[in-house]
């Protein structure tokens, strides 16, 4: 029996899903949604941006009959839709308009000393043989017209890929599930606006796409398939049981396709080896506990002691990796998971083959700031789930920290704890109203309307496709209310998972800057009556980029906040020109490296005063991550590191702090996690491939000179996917834990989330927490200074921005700040950009909790519950009042 999405698909087999079968491995060896982009330039190119069309098809003899049918006159844009195998083809092979330095190599070449109208020689690249053809000037609103807005780099990532970057195998089903939900006919047109619609149209496309393939496959019907096809739709069905977590069925449907291959296609025969490879180790995760019950089973690198129990799969694993190996042997990614495979047997190093031993030493941490312990079970954050996003703050305003996360998944709700002030947390969503949320690859808070209660916004549809935004109102009851009709953030669906708050004109209210996959970025003008109006245009910030971050600060310091916009191409740096309007000076300031990147913040390293900007690369590769760990050179753009010099320029220090290296960060933020008063990076790794098995990265601020990996000897360095990081002081303890969402984009790769109890050392610190009057109520963009003077140290000074830390993943706004040993604080100052007002408080107390409102002549102490998490109590800090200041800072009132 089949359904009527079944048929329908049935029916579409001719024009559709043939084609998909092809997709589905091209994509998952090469996916658009993750392949490589590393631009260089090539004399001899054509110069300046041109139109480009390209077909794509499987052989070298295809490619010369579709270069003879050209010669003889036929149209390029029917060929293309007739014979290409890209993405591009439905749209005639139109591209859109690209600089040549943006392809791959050897398109580049092909190009080279081509004109307007002109047609390329074939190129072989990864996907297939290509051929490109020069566009001529058309009338507006044509393709290939300077008024077409298409220059989205995310589309021809196949064919933006250049070096020697080898990619991690798509293995997850993402890809294919995505496909499926995107060619579902039964879809609603305004099906993306609605949660519910898209969580429905996900479980209807799933299902009936499987039954379709299931179908296809039947006995009674393969005889009339080729090979290929067989072998495609095997492993097709293969993946989509991947996507659910049914890996018995998964490996079941690969191990037919990789029959197939040994007896029609032995070209495909090692792709199908590492992918059974991954699979049966991924299955071993799974029945070991290793993502609902991790404990250190998955902290790397993997102890003996964590060795699993149940091997045979770990074992099958070995097996392929090894039959692989010996047809590839110089796979960097497949010794890589080798080596993992035999530390759940407990087997290594001794154990692995020594020609592909990755030696423990490498490993290693160089300095030792004590072991973090993942507390989550016992405090109650017993969330279980894919990717997603993380805000930890005081939504209740009772003194504790709620934990807020929410899920890829979209059929998933947010979650909400309610800390219960005892070290341990309810999960109370459904009380929140927060149950028919559903999804949301990223989540923030904000207090849109200056009540005092913190909102939430949700982001959705980053890498997939594109779904509303939801704003949600703070009741200041415990509830939310979802506004976003009514706030006019409703109105459009975009695939987005990066955004910002920030006073773009210190009118006190806080604006939105939204970064988007699908088309133009967004900025949003709080009009102070709960409504937003779209600005972009006008406001100059209106680009088009695969926009995987976007940051604010006032890099420059002229009271006006700036943002800075990480993407899939040349980075943007948006002046504030004081008008509600931005320039990009990205290139003049030396941020306009061109590499694809992801996480970004701003944030003041070195303690100079002027905020500094730190960029992820993101490349889908082990083999680059692996490379990094052996100390060898990439072929991949690493990390940067950009010191502000004060005059609007950035230097490039990447190399000279030690952070040249790939990790594949996605989740990433800032936090001081030894209260040495300069600013550490953990980084949440990896990609949706089921063989993305990297460990999240700790990289600690050696006194602002250099950063040093303490991954190993921490216990942070989380095998599994990292997305949400936070940093807060969740005991008020006086120490950072690290908060992370820890899960895939698949059901199929969920897991437990992970909160990482900070070791604690006997550094001093300080708390503040600052409420606008003039300024925004959760004084967003404010700056902090804090004197200090260690014990035979001399003064220094630390800055801080008041904001929720990196573009994903949220940190409380009240500021932790590590003050060194034997501190004594001489002077804090606050600077309000929006009052132009500056606080002084001299001889502050340290190791306390204090709050500062706007224009008050002094601060307050806070009165606020110590316990270790878990519930076990450590004894409670209070303080009496330095002033009558506190009766105000109880209850302020609301902003003016």
């Amino acid at each position: 029996m089949y359904s009527r999405h079944s048929r329908h698909l049935r029916k579409a087999r001719s024009p559709v899903f043939v084609p998909v079968f092809v997709l589905a491995m091209r994509l998952s060896f090469c996916s658009p949604l993750y392949a490589q982009a590393q631009q260089t330039t090539q004399e001899n190119s054509p110069s300046g941006e041109v139109s480009l069309q390209v077909v794509v098809v499987r052989s070298p003899e295809e490619a010369q009959q579709v270069l003879d049918r050209l010669k003889k006159g036929e149209d390029f844009g029917s060929l293309a839709r007739e014979k290409s195998i890209d993405s591009t083809a439905s749209a005639g092979g139109y591209m859109g308009k690209f600089e040549p330095k943006e392809l791959r190599a050897e398109l580049r070449d092909a190009l080279r000393g081509l004109g307007p109208g002109e047609v390329s020689p074939v190129a072989k690249i990864p996907s297939g043989y290509a051929i490109l053809k020069v566009m001529k000037a058309s009338a507006p609103g044509d393709p290939g017209s300077a008024a077409d807005p298409s220059r989205d780099l995310s589309r021809i990532l196949p064919l933006a890929a250049t070096g020697d970057i080898k990619y991690m195998p798509n293995l997850s089903g993402l890809v294919e599930a995505t496909y499926a939900i995107s060619q579902y006919p039964d879809k609603p047109t305004d099906w993306n606006l609605n949660p519910q619609n898209v969580c429905k149209m996900r479980k209807e496309s799933m299902a009936a796409t499987i039954d379709y393939l299931k179908d296809f496959i039947a006995p009674e019907n393969p005889a009339s398939h080729q090979p290929l096809e067989i072998m495609q739709a095997y492993y097709f069905l293969g993946q989509l049981h991947a996507y659910q977590g049914e890996m018995e069925q998964a490996i079941k449907q690969i191990e037919r396709a990789y029959q197939v291959a040994a007896s029609s296609i032995p070209d495909s025969i090692p792709s199908m080896e590492e992918a059974l490879g991954i699979f049966y180790l991924h299955k071993s995760e799974i029945e070991n506990g290793a993502f609902s019950a991790p404990g250190e089973k998955c902290l790397f690198p993997i102890s003996a002691g964590s060795a699993y129990k149940k091997t045979a799969d770990s074992e099958k694993s070995i097996e392929f990796l090894m039959k692989f190996l010996d047809r590839k042997p110089d796979s960097l990614e497949v010794k890589w998971l080798l080596n993992l495979a035999y530390m759940t047997l407990g087997k290594y190093p001794a154990g692995v083959p020594a020609k592909y031993l990755i030696p423990p030493s490498l490993f290693e941490s160089k300095e030792n700031i004590g072991r973090f312990r993942d507390v989550a079970p016992e405090a109650g954050l017993d969330k279980f789930s894919m990717s997603g996003g993380v805000i930890v703050d005081d939504f209740e305003n009772n003194g504790l920290l709620n934990v807020v996360t929410s899920s890829n998944g979209v059929c998933e709700p947010l979650h909400f704890f309610h800390n219960n002030g005892d070290g341990t947390f309810t999960n109370k969503s459904a009380e929140a109203g927060l149950s028919e949320q559903l999804g949301g690859l990223n989540i923030m808070q904000t207090d849109y309307n200056n009540d005092g209660c913190l909102d939430i916004l949700v982001l959705r549809g980053g890498w997939e496709f594109a779904q509303r935004k939801s704003l949600l109102r703070n009741n200041c009851d415990g509830t939310f209310t979802d506004v976003t009709v009514a706030s006019g953030l409703g109105n459009e669906a975009t695939t987005t998972q990066t955004g910002v708050w920030a006073d773009i004109n210190n009118d006190g209210l806080l604006d939105l800057f939204v970064g988007r996959e699908d088309g133009s970025n967004q900025l949003f003008l709080n009009k102070g009556d709960g409504t937003f109006e779209d600005i972009s245009k006008s406001a100059g910030i209106d680009k088009s980029a695969f926009t995987k971050g976007v940051v604010a600060a006032d890099y420059d310091n002229d009271g006006y906040v700036d943002f800075f916009v990480s993407s899939y191409g040349k980075k943007i740096l948006y002046h504030n020109n004081h008008d509600n309007t931005f320039t990009d000076v990205a290139e003049d300031a030396g941020v306009s490296d061109p590499g694809q990147s992801f996480a970004a913040w701003f944030f003041d390293y070195d303690n100079d005063g002027w905020p500094d900007l730190f960029v992820t690369s993101f490349y889908a590769s082990v083999d680059e991550t692996v490379r990094t760990y052996q100390g060898a050179p990439h072929n991949a753009p690493t990390m940067k590191l950009y010191k502000n010099l004060g005059n609007g320029k950035f230097k490039d220090v990447t190399a000279e702090v030690g952070l040249d290296k790939v990790f594949m960060p996605m989740g990433a933020n800032f936090g001081d996690i030894d209260n040495d008063g300069f600013l550490d990076i953990y980084l949440g790794t990896g990609i949706p491939s089921y063989g993305a098995l990297v460990p999240n990265v700790l990289l600690r601020n050696h006194d602002g000179k250099y950063f040093v990996d303490v991954t190993a000897s921490s216990g942070t360095g989380e095998l599994h996917k990292g997305h949400g990081v936070a940093f807060a002081d969740i005991d008020n303890s006086g120490h950072e834990a690290i908060l992370a969402v820890t899960g895939g984009a698949t059901p199929g790769d969920s897991h437990t989330f992970r909160l990482f109890e900070n070791p604690g050392n006997d550094n001093d610190w300080i708390n503040i927490k600052l409420a606008g009057v003039k300024t925004n109520r959760p004084a967003i963009g404010v700056r902090i200074k804090v004197t200090v003077e260690n014990k035979g140290q001399g003064k220094r000074s630390i800055y801080r921005w008041v904001g929720s830390g990196g573009s994903f993943g949220a940190s409380p706004f009240e500021q932790h700040i590590g003050l060194g040993k034997s501190a004594r604080i001489a002077e804090v100052e606050i600077w309000w950009p929006t009052s132009k007002t500056r606080q002084t408080f001299s001889d502050v107390g340290k190791n306390q909790f204090i709050e500062i409102k706007e224009f008050a002549s002094d601060y307050a102490k806070l009165k606020r519950p110590r316990y270790r998490l878990g519930g076990a109590k450590r004894g409670v800090t209070s303080a009496a009042a330095k002033s009558p200041a506190e009766k105000t800072m109880a209850d302020p009132g609301k902003n003016k």
